[in-house]
């Protein structure tokens, strides 16, 4: 026994990932959360606002998206499970990714207001599966990456805490920052979110980000790249067969279908945040975009500034734990959003009685971006004690694909949702019972979801003595 502890923690020792490399990784989720934000932040408002499309129909080419990522993100992960190549079986394809995602990222925002709704529905429909087929060409590998970077339980965190932090500070630029210096006001537009060559601009920018981040990751993780000689010693040959049974043992994991789900939940009140909050805090709230750049600002520096305190906590009380007290702060802020909806008078007269808000939630939903991820490592270790494979891409390509969905499948539905309240783009102030009803979907909503997550959190059950037990076994095994 002695000897395989001896080896588990020379083995540890001998994959120990600097902070210059945990970094370099990092910055590769910055440039893709840059991306995805403007599309959940701004796009949806773009659309139904400024492209003046009815929100049923910006819902169904999300609807039609969710068909594609339904398929294209396991695949991928599979793909890049069972790639050779002289690139690296990750590598590769975080390549091609980003080249992608640069170039459709900046073809997506270029249709014309003056176009009939017909080239504009086929317009935006081509270019979201285009670049929704890159950003998972690139994210799925990525992720896999991560888990692959370190075996050891609390260093995993720490990755993924890093990660985070510049996911996190993508999120800011992209929801605070760029509000105030792409959206001025101008004599044209006064609002200055109604500003269409905005959205180019940032568009431009944000390519330019991707490309920079992308080759970054590259470049500082070159010591992790698996050529994947053995691939087909240990995971079998590519068909889909194969493919088949891989994803469907995945869900057939208790521990992987709770952080699936929880995940999933999770996003899918971010995904919320995403659709109607521009909608609710410049309507309902009546703010400016400086205003609501000050408050995302807020919300996103305590996410930041936070995330050593949930990678401290999750050492002390465990992943599971520590994940659910971030749930259960999260909830306390959405029913102090519901309070501000019922008294919008307030926010009226001093917007800032919002950073109550944005304090609480966003110190609480500062560990639910890292954490699963790391307890989603940690399901691959059990994957691997009882099967002897290790399908980090197809676990993470699941997981990605629960993300993706419940970010659709919420741009679906409150795009319906929009039209049923009678919001209408075209009328500078809307009914009283529109703007309550936009709050409530982003308050409530938002408590359902972190309801949700709880419940599928709580019946995770591998902790560190666990993985511990499960490595020491697979190294015992190969010995």
């Amino acid at each position: 026994m002695s000897v395989i502890i001896d080896a588990l923690q020379s083995n540890r020792r001998s994959h120990k990932v600097t902070l210059l490399e945990m970094t370099g990784y990092g910055t590769g989720f910055f440039g893709y959360g840059f991306i995805t934000q403007m599309l959940t932040s701004y796009f949806v408002f773009y659309a139904t606002v400024l492209l003046k499309l009815p929100g049923s129909i910006v819902g169904l080419v999300f609807a039609l998206s969710v068909i594609w990522d339904a398929v294209s993100d396991p695949v991928m992960g599979y793909l890049s499970d069972h790639t050779y190549s002289s690139y690296g079986k990750r590598h590769l394809y975080i390549g091609i990714g980003t080249i992608g995602i640069v170039l459709s990222n900046l073809v997506l925002w270029q249709v014309s207001p003056d176009a009939t709704n017909l080239v504009k529905f086929v317009w935006i429909l081509s270019s979201i599966l285009i670049i929704k087929t890159f950003i998972t060409i690139f994210i799925t590998p990525y992720n896999a990456l991560g888990a692959e970077l370190s075996n050891d339980y609390h260093e995993r965190s720490k990755i993924q805490g890093i990660k985070t932090v510049f996911f996190l500070i993508a999120l800011v630029m992209v929801t605070a920052v760029c509000m105030f210096i792409f959206f001025k006001p101008t004599p044209s537009y006064p609002i200055g979110q109604l500003n269409p060559i905005a959205y180019r601009n940032i568009a431009v920018m944000s390519s330019i980000i991707m490309l920079i981040t992308g080759i970054t990751t590259h470049i500082s993780t070159k010591r992790f790249i698996d050529f994947g000689e053995h691939a087909g010693d240990v995971h079998g040959t590519l068909s889909l067969g194969n493919f088949i049974r891989e994803s469907k043992y995945s869900l057939q994991d208790n521990d992987f279908r709770h952080v699936f789900f929880g995940y999933m939940y999770t996003n899918l009140a971010s995904a919320i945040v995403s659709v109607v909050g521009l909608h609710t805090f410049t309507y309902t709230f009546n703010m400016s975009n400086y205003e609501i750049g000050i408050i995302f600002g807020v919300q996103f520096f305590f996410s930041i500034a936070s995330q050593p305190f949930w990678i401290a906590l999750a050492r002390k009380i465990d992943k599971k734990r520590a994940v659910i007290t971030g749930l259960k702060v999260c909830m306390t802020a959405c029913l102090i959003l519901f309070f501000f909806v019922i008294r919008m008078d307030l926010i009226h007269v001093n917007f800032l009685y919002l950073l109550i808000y944005a304090i609480i939630v966003g110190f609480g939903t500062s560990g639910l971006f890292s954490i699963p991820l790391s307890m989603l490592a940690d399901t691959v270790d059990q994957q691997e004690f009882n099967t002897g494979n290790r399908n980090e891409g197809v676990y993470f390509g699941m997981l990605n694909f629960g993300y993706k969905f419940s970010q659709s499948l919420a741009v679906l539905v409150l795009g319906v949702v929009l039209d049923l309240i009678r919001f209408d783009s075209n009328l500078p102030v809307q009914g009283r019972t529109t703007l309550f009803l936009l709050g409530t979907l982003l308050s409530l909503g938002g408590l359902l979801a972190f309801v949700l997550s709880s419940i599928s959190y709580k019946n995770y059950s591998i902790d560190e003595k666990r993985v511990r037990e499960m490595q020491i076994s697979i190294l015992r095994r190969k010995h």
